[in-house]
């Protein structure tokens, strides 16, 4: 099998729902962050040039470059999750004969378990810089879109809890360090921005489509 990112939707979903751990949960809420971004994309592509759109083409620009930019890595981070976790599977899989085995597995298994916790943290961060995105263009750009952002927010804020998640669960057999309170702190940060923006743009678009 190539990458994940090469499967169909039907694939994937094959892949996701089969006995093996990897692609798991970090995978798809990349997944689904991705979906996010390429909707903010369309967005701010049905909306250049309009007349009755509040935000300039300039800045529809600017966003659509960026919500590109967080696409195409958020399809990489796809791949990356379930690489990192194998990593951690492989390390489990270390001889543990003696005290020297023991010792070095328990050495690279910590190691892969830090390094798990880093694309779930980049998934977070870049659904949140979507979900920025998509607040900056809720009530701003085509009104017929507006269903469209919506979605892409409800994606985004569901991929940044999950990821979110992840980043704890590689976290919680570690012991305290330097490397894993920097990792907790900045999950923390990115999910309370991610919800003050999902906030925000899921209430200004409610108000578009007449949602309570």
């Amino acid at each position: 099998m190539g990458t994940l990112t090469d499967l169909t939707v039907s694939a994937f979903g094959a892949e996701l729902a089969s006995a093996s751990p990897a692609p798991g949960g970090g995978s798809a809420a990349a997944a689904a962050a991705g979906i996010g971004a390429a909707l903010v994309a369309m967005v701010c592509r049905l909306s250049l040039d309009k007349r009755d759109v509040v935000a300039t083409d300039e800045e529809l620009s600017k966003a659509l470059d960026e919500s590109e930019r967080l696409r195409r890595r958020l399809v990489e981070l796809v791949d990356e999750d379930a690489a990192a976790f194998n990593a951690i599977m492989d390390a489990v899989r270390m001889p543990k004969a003696d005290d020297a085995q023991r010792l070095a597995r328990a050495a690279a298994l910590a190691e892969a378990k830090l390094g798990a916790a880093i694309p779930p943290l980049e998934t977070l961060s870049a659904a949140r810089q979507t979900l920025a995105l998509a607040a900056s263009l809720a009530g701003r750009s085509n009104a017929n879109t507006a269903s469209d952002l919506g979605v892409a927010v409800q994606l985004c804020r569901a991929a940044a809890e999950g990821a979110l998640m992840n980043v704890a669960i590689n976290l919680s057999t570690l012991p305290p360090g330097d490397d894993v309170d920097r990792s907790r702190r900045e999950s923390q940060a990115e999910i309370d921005a991610a919800r003050a923006s999902a906030a925000a743009a899921a209430a200004t678009i409610a108000g578009v489509l007449g949602l309570e």
